[in-house]
């Protein structure tokens, strides 16, 4: 089961991909946990618990099994040092949860992430974060992620098969 990076500008889509991926979740009877940002709280159908706070987030994921986990850290929030986010992406799996990662800047997310999500939905960024994860996920496709539309978005769905260009529906 996979954990996935959602990286995109403000307005780009990865909210709203997070959340149809969470409503998926959910239609089928998995769990689905969020942190998500002060004051935007997640629909219902999206999501089974959430929480804006990383604290009560973090006892809800280890006291749970099987979930898919949506983190939207805002860069304010959770620090890219705090270790027991990344303890999710290195041991969560071992749980049985999918973790799906959110942020604005890929400067803010820690190699431990990076390395540990499988899969990638990649928004509209800059030049310098399109490099960064074009050579974490090893393939220049992701580049041309600097000059994309909102709700447009480059899908690796893993680290071996090649990126797809997709939109929001």
């Amino acid at each position: 089961m996979p954990h996935r990076a959602i990286i995109g500008q403000t307005g780009s889509g990865k909210t709203h991909c997070a959340r149809a991926t969470a409503k998926t979740y959910r239609a089928a009877g998995t769990h689905t946990l969020v942190l998500h940002k002060p004051r935007e709280v997640w629909p219902a159908d999206c999501a089974s618990w959430q929480t804006d706070d990383p604290a009560r987030f973090l006892r809800m994921f280890w006291a749970s099994r099987g979930c898919a986990c949506f983190m939207e850290l805002a860069d304010a929030d959770v620090s890219k040092w705090d270790t027991e986010f990344h303890r999710c992406f290195t041991q969560g799996r071992h749980e049985g949860h999918r973790c799906y990662y959110l942020s604005q800047r890929a400067a803010q997310v820690h190699p431990n992430i990076r390395e540990n999500c499988e899969s990638l939905c990649l928004f509209s960024v800059g030049r310098k974060a399109a490099k960064l994860w074009a050579e974490e996920f090893n393939d220049d496709a992701l580049l041309g992620a600097v000059h994309l539309q909102p709700h447009w978005f480059w899908f690796k769905p893993s680290r071996y098969a090649p990126a797809q260009l997709l939109k929001l529906s």
